[in-house]
């Protein structure tokens, strides 16, 4: 009886043991959920393999977040601020937010070097800061026309019931370049060499200038794109006739930047680990302002 006992209590011990490794920790629980995106500010946003550097990344935080700062000024002549640094594969994305002259999210890549307690170099993926600085250079050029916008977004999600992201969960998730909580610009630095150039030889280069660049890099302005994004209350999507209404209260609606718009709709939930809705939505497109 003994003999079966130590058994049966060893055979316990073992399977315990297994429950308590395969138990998922709150960190984890959290990238693979959802959060409505009311209340979505950035929890569970990760990179892959981030836990693996999770530990040096936390050790080291201070030091990566000067490394971001630094490479932003010296590389783009901009000073920034950090908003978040998230552990990645062999280092960590430091999502940094520029506001002064302009206003803009990207993100810099800080290594780790491997086998040493050292932070590596910096840099950013190809053509992301210089996109969004563009980006931001567009809302400086045509800043009363974006403030329109952005009172227009808020009547439109206010009348229509529908959410936006929250500004908590653009800093620390978002490297889109100019993002609002109903919109954001879409454009490549590409078809603005102009633009960019401007500002790398003048970080104060005025709003008219940046217009009479704009219209000389992209005249017709096809290059230019504003998405507007909402939410739904409910994890369920409205009717297409929702977006179609909104639609054209904007083709009627004066005084917003130039650009080709979309409407999209989502459901409520943001996907944890990516910041994001999921993909199922209804939309119009290609509404040219």
């Amino acid at each position: 009886m003994k003999k079966i006992l130590i058994v049966l209590l060893g055979s316990l011990l073992i399977l315990g043991g297994c429950f308590q490794m395969n138990e998922k920790t709150e960190e984890e629980k959290e990238q693979e959920g959802t959060t409505p995106v009311q209340d979505y500010v950035g929890q569970g946003f990760s990179f892959v393999d981030g836990d693996k550097s999770a530990e040096r990344v936390k050790k080291q935080e201070e030091e990566i977040k000067q490394e971001a700062i630094n490479y932003m000024k010296t590389t783009y002549k901009t000073d920034v601020k950090v908003n978040n640094v998230v552990p990645a594969r062999n280092g960590a994305v430091v999502m940094v937010e520029c506001e002064e002259p302009i206003q803009f999210h990207t993100s810099v890549i800080v290594s780790l070097v491997l086998n040493k307690d050292d932070v590596g170099s910096a840099r950013s993926d190809e053509g992301e800061a210089e996109k969004a600085i563009v980006r931001g250079l567009y809302a400086k050029a045509y800043e009363e026309e974006f403030k329109n916008l952005d009172a227009f977004s808020e009547e439109i999600a206010k009348k229509h019931e529908l959410f936006g992201m929250k500004n908590e969960a653009i800093d620390k998730t978002s490297t889109a370049g100019f993002v609002k909580s109903h919109y954001f610009i879409s454009l490549s630095s590409l078809s603005f060499p102009s633009v960019y150039s401007a500002f790398l030889e003048n970080q104060g280069v005025s709003a008219d200038k940046l217009k009479e660049l704009f219209a000389k890099d992209d005249p017709k302005r096809q290059y230019i794109s504003i998405p507007m994004e909402f939410y739904s209350k409910e994890d369920k999507l409205p009717k297409q006739e929702v977006a179609g209404k909104i639609s054209v209260e904007l083709k009627q609606k004066e005084g917003l930047p130039k650009g080709t718009y979309g409407i999209t709709i989502y459901k409520n939930p943001i996907i944890n680990r990516v910041g994001l809705p999921g993909g199922e939505n209804v939309d119009v497109r290609d509404i040219v302002k």
